[in-house]
């Protein structure tokens, strides 16, 4: 005898919505790479580009070849670093890789022989007529960052030390750190480096988060791309496994069935109630 399994049906997670659904729902576009999207899919929205990736590739032009990924995932908005490559190169936009191998289009023309290409999320600027010479290391970028420019700025220099704080896009303070210690905060770590010549006061960097594609893929609280914020409830199923899809979903002012409600295998218990917290600042109700 052959079992049949039914799957979940459009809207089928629905207990009740404002105005017939015309409020409480959207069209949103699933990044293509997301898979299968079922109904009562729990989704996030990449709101900053993908936190790191180191892969092995080539530029010809404006086009981006990978060959190989040791580690992370490539997107859009991410800065691209590597032997040959020109300082500041960034993705502007996927080709036929979907975050791993596979070509993309970058801002740049140049030509880049076969190398290790390191990817990141954030990049750093030195303040202009800064006096000290110290330079920033890696920034990693975890989930508590907002995407857009924060401002460290020395104010208390000394010699081969130094005071400095940290800003967020939204202006408000951040953190404070000293030259030459790690800093982490806000949802960036680094470390500044004391140069030869050190900073003086009103000295530094702007630290740039780029922002993600704004498009939408399945919910996980582990994620550093934005998607670590459930934002709304697939309606329908679809296929995004390699392409771009619009999807409606419910948005705001709903309630679900909690039984009903989709999540991606990698969320635990922890990660679904945190989730669902998410989706109750959205006057989403699971019950």
């Amino acid at each position: 005898m052959t079992t049949l399994t039914e799957g979940t049906h459009a809207g089928e997670f629905i207990v009740s919505e404002c105005d017939e659904g015309m409020l409480s729902r959207d069209t949103v576009t699933i990044e293509a790479g997301s898979g299968v999207i079922t109904a009562g899919m729990v989704l996030g929205k990449k709101t900053k580009a993908a936190d790191a990736a180191v892969v092995t590739g080539s530029i010809a032009t404006t086009v981006l070849t990978v060959t190989a990924v040791t580690s992370g995932t490539l997107s859009v908005g991410q800065t691209i670093s590597g032997s040959g490559i020109t300082a500041g190169t960034k993705i502007t936009a996927l080709g036929t890789g979907l975050g791993g191998t596979g070509t993309y289009t970058v801002d740049t023309s140049q030509t880049a022989s076969s190398t290790t290409v390191t990817a990141s999320a954030a990049y750093s600027t030195a303040y202009t007529g800064n006096t000290g010479n110290g330079a920033m290391g890696a920034i990693t970028v975890s989930a508590g960052a907002q995407a857009g420019d924060y401002k460290l700025t020395i104010t208390s220099p000394g010699t081969n030390i130094g005071n400095f704080i940290v800003e967020g896009p939204d202006g408000k303070f951040v953190g404070q750190g000293d030259v030459a210690a790690a800093f982490s905060a806000g949802g960036l770590a680094f470390t500044l480096a004391d140069g030869s010549t050190d900073f003086v006061a009103g000295d530094g960097f702007t630290i740039t988060v780029a922002a993600g594609s704004g498009k939408y893929k399945p919910y996980d609280d582990d994620n550093t791309d934005g998607s670590d914020i459930a934002r709304a409830i697939a309606y329908s199923e679809v296929d995004a496994t390699s392409a771009d899809v619009k999807c409606v979903v419910v948005a705001r002012q709903a309630e679900v069935k909690l039984s009903a409600l989709q999540w991606a295998t990698t969320n635990d218990a922890t990660d679904k109630a945190n989730g669902l917290a998410d989706l109750a600042t959205l006057n989403i109700i699971a019950r």
